[in-house]
């Protein structure tokens, strides 16, 4: 039997399959739980079952969604929910080769501004930054934090002789001012823009939502908050 928007509905839940069997899940789709726009994929890590996703497809708005309501184990409800937000962030983001990610965030607490930043490869960490900045920035507040957060990932990336680099940031200024779209202001803005601008290093820039739960943001908030208190 044929079931509406079966096709999409179906290459989807297999693109979050393999997203998952490369992290430590083992998934099989349950082509008989196949229904109008929904497939349902089993989940199975550690040599145990722990019950099914259902993924549904909603042609109205042309996007889908999952529920965890089947897992038997409370917390990976929470981790395969994250870990839906990571696939639905890198399903058109290619990442081969010497590629790799970083996530950049900054804070101010206590009038000190902080920066942090997670650098991924595959999804799985392989550097963490978190430090604070001199109180002479202290009137940029966060976005300070976050064009210092920038600054520390291209550099740490410069000594690893990485070329090709995914930014994933909340604050457009980080992109704007790298490629001189804004007109930089100020000592920071302008030391900033200049230390981009002359970089080897190919940049992709990826706008995320700031504080809607996206895994590696969140990662990047905290290391931030801890340089603000370092």
């Amino acid at each position: 039997m044929t079931y509406l928007h079966q096709d999409k509905t179906i290459a989807k839940a297999r693109a979050f399959s393999d997203f998952l069997n490369k992290r430590e899940y083992e998934t099989v789709l349950d082509v008989d739980g196949t229904r109008d726009y929904l497939a349902k994929i089993d989940i199975n890590t550690a040599g145990q079952y722990i019950g099914k996703i259902n993924l549904y497809y909603s042609p109205k708005k042309d996007s889908y969604k999952i529920t965890c309501q089947q897992i038997t184990i409370e917390s990976y409800k929470e981790t395969l929910q994250t870990l839906w937000l990571d696939f639905q962030d890198s399903k058109n983001i290619p990442i081969v080769g010497n590629a790799i990610s970083a996530y950049v965030d900054g804070s101010f607490l206590n009038n000190v501004i902080g920066y942090g930043a997670v650098l991924l490869r595959d999804n799985r960490i392989i550097h963490e930054i978190s430090g604070k900045m001199d109180a002479r920035y202290e009137g940029h507040h966060q976005i300070g934090g976050e064009l210092k957060a920038v600054i520390e990932v291209v550099s740490w990336c410069n000594q690893n002789n990485i070329k090709d680099l995914h930014i994933y940031f909340d604050y457009k200024g980080i992109e704007m001012w790298a490629r001189g779209k804004w007109k930089a202001k100020n000592e920071l803005t302008q030391s900033y823009q200049a230390f981009m601008i002359k970089q080897p290093i190919t940049f992709h820039f990826h706008k995320v939502a700031a504080h809607t739960g996206n895994r590696w943001n969140e990662h990047a908030d905290r290391l931030a908050k801890k340089g603000s208190l370092s």
